[in-house]
């Protein structure tokens, strides 16, 4: 009876493991599905402009600009 009882926790334990296991790699797919649908969300908004933070209103941003 003790034989059957430890080999149902142990059965247990490895499908826990794989559940667990499968979740983890399951999460990345699920945060690049949705980062690739928040990009695409900004750029419909944003009429596919990329943010570039060296184009403002200041002189010095201007300078850079030019001089490349």
């Amino acid at each position: 009876m003790m034989k059957k009882n430890a080999q149902a926790i142990l059965e247990y334990t490895i499908l826990l493991i794989i559940i667990i296991a499968s979740l983890i790699i399951m999460r990345y797919y699920l945060r690049n599905t949705l980062a690739g649908k928040l990009r695409d969300s900004a750029d419909s908004i944003g009429q596919g402009e990329v943010y570039r933070p060296y184009i403002g209103g200041t002189k010095i941003n201007k300078d850079m600009v030019e001089n490349r």
